[in-house]
Parts: structure tokens; C-alpha cells; sequence
């Protein structure tokens, strides 16, 4: 009821519509119009009462259900959509539909979580304005297979962000999407398996859209970046998910389909890993040499100073300058 009261008022932006033509046309009481109207202003949506009744002053920046399918082109991703105002994790909210059947390319969004998390169990902040949300995938994979997803979806949302708007989006293997060497974007993948066959994988995603990374902690603040502080506007998040959505369809259909082989020769082409001189971070060492590859299983390739060449599955990747 509280997003077509705002599409409603969408339609006439800039214009009063009484309560009584909205209440018509929604088929509710002037009543149950008024309480969907504060509780969109208690959201920070900009809506003026006066006695014409109530004017939109200006377009949301709110995730809506029905902007967002208006521009979904899927066939399974994002046709179920899970949208909360605020939630701990939504991979952990996933992984909870997920284990009661929900079906594959079922979507959970939030405004805001107070409990996000990246790799190795750190906090990942997700204040308001940032895009958060997982997808649920059910794919026929062996689980040590999944780091290939996050590597397909990173290619995905660099090759969207560029196309969009125009920027110089890159990957920094294995999960990290950068912008101007700077960390827009990150991505965390989940699996559950019983005896070596996964029973599903979430897929957790997390773009600095419209917020702002100067409240973020000092140790993080100089490497990280918005959207909105790369272009100096806000962007219409229902259209970046949205478009996220029908680029992740298309490269999940064209990996199960044929392979990695296309899609690891894309990964390559945005990555700003290879090429460079790396620290790797792993549990038990740290490598140091030139990233010169991956392989088919989204291993990263470093080639030590002794000439020695590495392969490193997991592990956090330092860029040196």
C-alpha cells in the first residue's frame, strides 16, 4: 500500500492530489491514505500537506518494487524480491529462505543492514543510500566451484557500472570492485553442501551507491568510494539493481551453459589485479610477487621474485605500488 501511495504521487510530481482521489483509487479510506503518507515521510520522503492534500516535492531516492521490475528483463533473477527498510545481513536473511525452499534468483534487499559482513568475517558498513542485497542460487556444482561465481558477478558489475555511467570500474581479485583504485563495491559468497553437492550458494552484494564514505572509519575511508562521490550526482538505484540483475542472469546462463572459459577471458579483461606486483594474505603465509593470471577455478597466479609460480585460491589481495 505505501509504495502505490508514492507511485501515485509520482505520477503527479510537483502536483497536489487530494486524499480523497487517492483513497478512490487505491480503494481505501482517506484514513488508511493519511497513515501510508506519514509513514513515507517518517522515511525521509519529501511530501507537502496543505488543503489541496498531498504534493510529492521531489523523487525519492527509495527502493520500490515496482520500479525496479518495471525495468527487470529476467527471466528468474529478482522475480521474487524480499525489500526491507532495515535488516542485520541479507545473506543471512537469504540463507534463511534458502534452507526453506525459497526458489533460485529470489532477491533480498535492504536499505540499510546493521550487521553486514565481508570476507574473513569483517563488519561491512551499509548505511542508508548504499545498494545491499543476495541473491539465492541453486546451481549443479561441486562446492569448491562457487569462488567462480564471485568471479563472474564481480566481472558483471563492472562491466555494469561502466555501462551506465561511464566510469573506469575494475576488479581487484578476487571479490572487489574499484574505481579509480578505490573500493565501490564488494562481494561475499555463501554456500551450503551435504556430502560435496551444494544445496545453495548466496551471493551477497554491496555497492556504495548515494551514501557517503566520509562517516566511514579512518582505516578504510582513504580506499573506499560511492557512486555519488565519482559522479557528483545520485543514481536511481531500482535501475542499478535492476541492471545488475539481467547482467548477472545473463552470465550465470552463459557460465552453466559453456563454461568459464568466455567469462574468465572477460574477468581478465577488467581485472586490475594482473599485471601488478601483489601481497596475498593467507592463513598460513604471505606471497609476494606479480599476479600474471587465473585459472579455471578463479585461482589467482602470482609469479614469486624467485621465479617461482604460485597458485592462491583464497586470501586477501594488497595492490603494491
Amino acid at each position: 500500500m505505501r509504495e502505490r501511495v508514492l507511485s501515485l504521487l509520482i505520477q503527479r510530481l510537483g502536483r497536489s492530489v487530494s486524499g480523497e482521489e487517492l483513497a478512490s483509487l487505491l480503494g481505501v479510506s482517506r484514513t488508511a491514505v493519511w497513515k501510508q503518507v506519514r509513514a513515507l515521510r517518517r522515511l525521509g520522503v519529501e511530501i507537502e500537506v496543505d488543503r489541496h492534500g498531498y504534493r510529492l516535492l521531489r523523487m525519492p531516492d527509495l527502493l520500490m518494487e515496482s520500479e525496479i521490475r518495471a525495468r527487470l528483463s529476467t527471466r528468474r533473477f529478482g522475480r521474487r524480491l524480499h525489500l526491507h527498510q532495515r535488516v542485520a545481513s541479507t545473506n543471512d536473511l537469504a540463507k534463511e529462505l534458502a534452507r526453506s525452499g525459497e526458489e533460485e534468483g529470489s532477491v533480498v534487499v535492504a536499505e540499510e543492514q546493521t550487521h553486514g559482513r565481508g570476507r574473513v568475517g569483517r563488519s561491512w558498513l551499509s548505511p542508508r543510500g548504499g545498494l545491499w542485497f543476495s541473491l539465492i542460487l541453486r546451481p549443479r556444482m561441486a562446492p569448491q566451484e562457487a569462488p567462480r561465481i564471485t568471479l563472474i558477478f564481480g566481472a558483471a558489475v563492472a562491466k555494469t557500472l561502466r555501462r551506465l555511467y561511464h566510469v573506469d570500474a575494475g576488479i581487484k581479485w578476487p571479490n572487489d570492485v574499484l574505481i579509480r583504485e578505490k573500493k565501490v563495491c564488494g562481494i561475499l559468497t555463501e554456500v551450503e553442501a551435504e556430502l560435496d553437492v551444494l544445496t545453495f550458494l548466496v551471493a551477497g552484494v554491496g555497492i556504495n551507491a548515494n551514501n557517503s564514505t566520509q562517516g566511514f572509519p579512518e582505516e578504510i575511508r582513504e580506499g573506499a568510494t560511492s557512486l555519488r562521490e565519482e559522479l557528483g550526482r545520485s543514481v536511481d538505484r531500482n535501475e542499478l539493481l535492476a541492471e545488475l540483475l539481467n547482467e548477472f542472469e545473463r552470465s550465470y546462463e552463459v557460465f552453466l551453459k559453456s563454461g568459464r572459459g568466455s567469462l574468465l577471458i572477460d574477468w581478465q579483461d577488467l581485472c586490475s589485479t594482473i599485471g601488478r606486483r601483489v601481497r596475498i594474505l593467507t592463513p598460513r603465509e604471505t606471497i609476494e610477487g606479480e599476479a600474471v593470471g587465473i585459472d579455471e577455478e578463479g585461482a589467482l597466479m602470482v609469479r614469486t621474485p624467485t621465479g617461482e609460480k604460485r597458485r592462491v585460491l583464497y586470501g586477501e589481495c594488497i595492490h603494491l605500488r
